[in-house]
């Protein structure tokens, strides 16, 4: 009995520290992730997504601190659209034919001393095309989208950003904007949001090489 209890004892010590992580609101571990082209997600044991992340690459022409924040915005809004394109694509194709039928008349008049002609040429010209056009769009709608992580690459003159969304952030999203459509009450009371540091626009130094990584308490 007593080396059973020895065995046990690391057990039991590790019990309070299980609790308590389960009780901080850590998200758990996926059960299963689906890595597509640019896209990663996540799924749960039931296999209910929980979140998404999608990446995109942008080149920078101009690797200053402007022309960094210009790829970081265009690399944010591609990530976007990667994800809508993901849940619905629609695709159009049309043909068309073309016969177009052109003639030309052409007059020439000579004279030579008493003698006087007139020479006329009528010219026809057919033209016949077949053109093909395809077409692909996406429109959707989301919520709750956070930049996860945003890089810069100096080797290869490129920045990064990775977006997210969870189903609590969807859902805090959508009841954002169900309040602010039809509020309750006057909103209340918040702190101060503090003095944020503004970068010079007109920076044209060379920036080396950067990551920033953001992640909300709640996800």
């Amino acid at each position: 009995k007593t080396s059973i209890v020895r065995l046990l004892a690391p057990l039991f010590m590790l019990l309070p520290s299980l609790a308590t992580a389960q009780q901080s609101g850590s998200p758990a571990a996926a059960a299963s992730t689906l890595v597509l082209d640019g896209l990663e997600i996540e799924f749960d044991a039931d296999g209910d997504w929980t979140r998404m992340y999608s990446t995109y690459r942008q080149p920078v022409s101009f690797p200053d601190r402007v022309g960094l924040r210009k790829a970081y915005t265009i690399a944010e809004e591609k990530g976007k659209a990667q994800i809508i394109r993901f849940m619905k694509e629609n695709m159009t194709s049309e043909r068309l034919v073309e016969e177009v039928t052109k003639e030309s008349q052409t007059a020439v008049r000579k004279q030579n001393g008493k003698t006087e002609s007139v020479d006329r040429t009528t010219q026809r010209e057919m033209v016949e095309s077949v053109k093909e056009f395809t077409r692909s769009y996406s429109e959707g709608v989301l919520r709750g989208v956070t930049v996860m992580e945003q890089g810069f690459d100096e080797k290869n003159e490129e920045v990064w950003v990775k977006i997210g969304l969870s189903r609590a952030t969807a859902q805090l999203g959508a009841k954002l904007k169900n309040d602010l459509a039809d509020p309750k009450g006057p909103p209340k009371a918040g702190g101060n949001a503090g003095n944020q540091s503004a970068e010079s626009s007109a920076s044209s130094l060379k920036q080396g090489s950067e990551v920033r990584t953001r992640k909300p308490p709640t996800w």
